[in-house]
């Protein structure tokens, strides 16, 4: 219940902050606003006589804030915290104050100046003007020092101490870019009355330069430290200190950002290149239009980009197109190797003794011409600079993860090897494996392809045909073909079986040797079963079955042989015939 209160609080807190900040701003920058118009008009509007008087008020005005400011100094010795406090806001409005009088003193001497010339009053605006630039950088290092000695207090007070701590940095922040601002009007001013600006301009824009490295490095450090505090929440949601060290942390990342931003402002009004914290400052707010759409950084960084790939192009360009000439080279090189080794290796095993079968035989020209590649591959990388050492190593790794993850495929790879080794049955064989029946299309060695008589496609895993029983029709030259032909029993036996034996002579693709055979072989229960048994060419097996077939058909109708059909004989009862035999 503590812990649900005490974030409502701090919510409720930073509501209230926000609007107040919000709202303190809306009004300063309107107030700012219309303060200027009113002292532009008044300037403008003035008579010579009227300026002049203007001119001297604002001297005036300006030695009496001075030496207000230097008595507010000696009360800060012996002021109390909240004194001092008080003292320092008054102080700091004091000094803008001076610097806005002092921009006006020198609008007032350029509206003198357009009726005559003003040596006296030049000559003391210049040399306000001179002596306030120092009096600036002094005043943005002195509140750089005051932030960092905050910021080293927030980092030895608790948890719950540290967000009141960092709302005095972001105040002390504010009031940072607000002499940032003042600086560059301030620089302005001095050309715009004529005065020499370059060594102030430089010394400004290194300031700026300074500013941005480390408002760059602050949100770096910001975002690390918030993830890594959004983690520990999520593992403790519960956690009290790590809630609270999490606002804190994103409090310090908007003020972080809004200083960025003014910053930037700033160094773009004076056309310094601004891209890269750009870029930083978007991928911090998340906000596109503190980046692209406000700024033209799309502009800028797609000249940046340019400007980088043209200076890239002429160092290391021609570098790197003549390494990828020499790597398309050398893949064509390799390639044209890998034809020369497939030629050469199918002659060689052409002309050699040894007996490999057609699937052996693919499977070693595809390999050996696949490795050629494999190490021109390899050659070219190593010119574009590719390491192969760990590429090597992270493909044996891969390797081994693969082949865990993939062991039924391993298991038909081991299959393919065996059947590669005791050739069951090779291309073009018409084999009986896997319940399927089909000739042998292709075969790698993960799986073996089959067309069926009908033209279906089947692949099959090896590992499911060696494990089983293999059935190869056409592994021999010759074939048997068997076939039974039955009579009728009134038919000559003698008669049907000399027409069956001179029906296999007469037939040119039945083989010599081995002998046909034609033996009577049982007696059915409608016929007498001869079987025929004629021994052919593998290729010519169909052919002479169905050519027998039929002319057995024929010649035993011109002989007058049947062939019968099954039939039964029905004999049929008289009950009342066997009754009356039966008295």
């Amino acid at each position: 219940m503590n812990v649900r209160r005490l974030i409502i609080t701090v919510v409720i807190v930073l509501l209230l902050g926000t609007l107040f900040t919000a709202g303190f701003h809306s009004l300063a920058a309107a107030q700012k606003a219309s303060k200027t118009a009113s002292n532009e008009k008044n300037v403008n509007e003035l008579s010579p006589e009227m300026v002049g008087e203007r001119a001297n008020e604002l001297l005036s005005g300006i030695n009496d804030s001075i030496a207000s400011v230097k008595r507010y100094d000696k009360e800060m010795a012996g002021a109390s915290a909240e004194d001092r406090l008080v003292l320092q806001l008054q102080i700091y409005q004091m000094r803008i104050r001076i610097i806005d009088d002092i921009h006006q003193l020198a609008d007032a001497l350029l509206e003198l100046e357009k009726t005559g010339s003003q040596p006296e009053l030049r000559e003391q605006v210049e040399d306000i003007l001179a002596r306030v630039t120092p009096g600036l950088w002094f005043h943005i290092d002195r509140f750089r020092g005051e932030i960092n000695k905050i910021r080293a207090r927030r980092i030895e007070a608790k948890a719950e101490e540290r967000f009141a701590v960092e709302n005095e940095v972001a105040n002390f922040t504010r009031r940072l870019d607000t002499f940032y601002e003042k600086s560059l009007a301030h620089i302005t001013k001095m050309e715009q009355i004529g005065m020499d600006v370059k060594e102030a301009r430089e010394n400004f824009i290194q300031l700026l330069y300074d500013r941005a490295d480390e408002l760059s490095g602050r949100l770096e450090l910001a975002l690390v430290r918030i993830d890594a505090l959004e983690t520990q929440l999520k593992e403790i949601p519960d956690d009290t200190n790590v809630f609270m060290l999490l606002v804190t942390a994103k409090k310090g990342l908007d003020t972080n950002t809004a200083g960025m931003d003014v910053i930037l402002e700033l160094m773009e009004t004076l056309e310094l290149d601004t891209a890269v914290y750009r870029a930083q400052l978007l991928t911090a707010t998340r906000d596109i239009s503190s980046g692209l759409l406000g700024t033209g950084m799309a502009i800028n960084l797609l000249g940046t980009t340019l400007k980088k790939v043209a200076g890239w192009l002429v160092d290391s360009g021609p570098g790197y197109l003549l390494k990828l000439l020499l790597f398309v080279g050398i893949l064509f090189v390799f390639r044209f190797a890998k034809r020369v080794v497939r030629r050469g290796l199918e002659k060689a095993i052409d002309a050699s003794d040894l007996n490999l079968s057609q699937l052996a035989r693919r499977m070693i020209i595809s390999t050996a011409s696949n490795l050629v590649m494999l190490f021109g591959i390899l050659v070219a990388l190593s010119q574009l600079g590719i390491s192969l050492g760990p590429l090597l190593a992270g493909l044996g790794v891969a390797g081994f993860v693969i082949g865990f993850a993939l062991q039924d495929t391993l298991g038909n790879f081991a299959a393919g090897m065996m059947i590669l080794l005791y050739r069951p049955y090779d291309m073009g064989d018409l084999i009986d494996v896997g319940d399927v029946f089909g000739k042998v299309d292709k075969m790698s060695l993960v799986s073996t392809s089959l067309l069926t008589l009908d033209n279906q496609l089947f692949v099959v895993p090896n590992s499911k045909i060696w494990g089983d029983v293999i059935k190869n029709v056409t592994a021999q030259d010759t074939r048997r073909v068997d076939m039974v032909f039955g009579i009728s029993y009134s038919d000559d036996i003698p008669k049907a079986e000399s027409i069956l034996e001179d029906i296999l002579k007469s037939h040119d693709k039945v083989l010599d040797t081995p002998e046909s055979m034609v033996r009577l072989h049982t007696l059915g229960a409608s016929s007498v079963d001869f079987v025929v048994r004629p021994w052919v060419k593998v290729d010519d097996y169909w052919d002479v079955y169905w050519d027998v077939t039929r002319t057995v058909k024929l010649r035993f109708d011109e002989e007058g042989v049947s062939i019968p059909f099954p039939q039964r004989d029905v004999h049929v009862y008289n009950q009342n015939l066997l009754a009356g035999e039966a008295t």
